[in-house]
C-alpha cells in the first residue's frame, strides 16, 4: 500500500504561499511568524532534574501506554484534514530539493509516526486545510505552530480525546494546558500572545 502520493505543483505553490517561512521551521530555525503550542504525554514541563526520568521510557508497559496516545492522536489527525510532509531529493546538502507529499495512507503516517529508539524524531505534517504545521519533537512531546487558534481547535480537541495535553510553549513559567482544567486554551493562548 502506497503511503505517501505526489503533490501537484499547484498544491505544492499554495502551501508555500500559505507557509512562506515552511524550511525554516522544518529546520527548526523559526517559528515562521506562527503561534506555538507543545502537545504531550505529559501534563506539565518537565523542569525539575528529579523529573528527568520519565523521559528515559523506552519499553514497558508505559511505553505501551503513551504509544497508544500519540497514535490515536496521529490517527484522529489525518481523519481530520489532509496532511502533507516533506521529502528531500537530490544529493545532499548542495543540491537537494525540497519536495511536498500527500499522505494516502492512515496506517501509514500512523506507522511513520511512532517512538523508535534508534532514530531521532522526524514526523514534520502540513495541514493547509487548519493552518498548521506539526513537527516531531523529543521525549514524548511534539509543537504545533498554528496561524489560528480557532482553525487549529480540532487539533487541539484531537489532542485531549487522545488523552495528550497541551503546554504553553511560548512561555514556561505560565499554567498549562490540562484536560479538565479551569484554565481554557483561549485564555491561555490570549496571554501568551500578549
Amino acid at each position: 500500500m502506497k503511503i505517501l502520493s505526489r503533490v501537484t505543483d499547484a498544491e505544492t505553490h499554495a502551501i508555500h504561499r500559505q507557509f512562506p517561512l515552511l524550511e525554516e521551521v522544518l529546520e527548526k530555525e523559526s517559528d515562521g511568524g506562527m503561534q506555538k503550542v507543545a502537545i504531550s504525554v505529559f501534563d506539565h514541563w518537565l523542569r525539575d532534574e528529579s523529573e528527568w526520568h520519565l523521559m528515559d521510557c523506552f519499553n514497558g508497559p508505559e511505553r505501551a501506554r503513551r504509544d497508544q496516545k500519540l497514535e490515536t492522536h496521529w490517527a484522529a489527525v489525518f481523519d481530520l484534514t489532509p496532511a502533507f510532509t516533506v521529502r528531500y531529493r537530490g544529493r545532499w546538502p548542495k543540491k537537494a530539493k525540497l519536495v511536498l507529499k500527500r499522505y494516502t495512507s492512515r496506517d501509514g503516517l500512523v506507522k511513520q509516526s511512532r517512538f523508535n529508539v534508534r532514530r531521532s524524531p522526524s514526523q514534520f505534517l502540513i495541514l493547509p486545510e487548519l493552518g498548521c504545521i506539526y513537527a516531531a519533537g523529543w521525549d514524548d512531546t511534539n509543537i504545533l505552530y498554528f496561524t489560528s487558534r480557532d482553525a487549529a481547535q480540532p487539533v487541539f480537541d484531537a489532542a485531549t480525546k487522545s488523552g495528550l495535553f497541551l503546554l504553553n510553549y511560548e512561555s514556561r513559567n505560565t499554567p498549562n494546558f490540562r484536560n479538565g482544567a479551569e484554565t481554557s486554551l483561549t485564555k491561555l493562548l490570549t496571554q501568551s500572545s500578549r
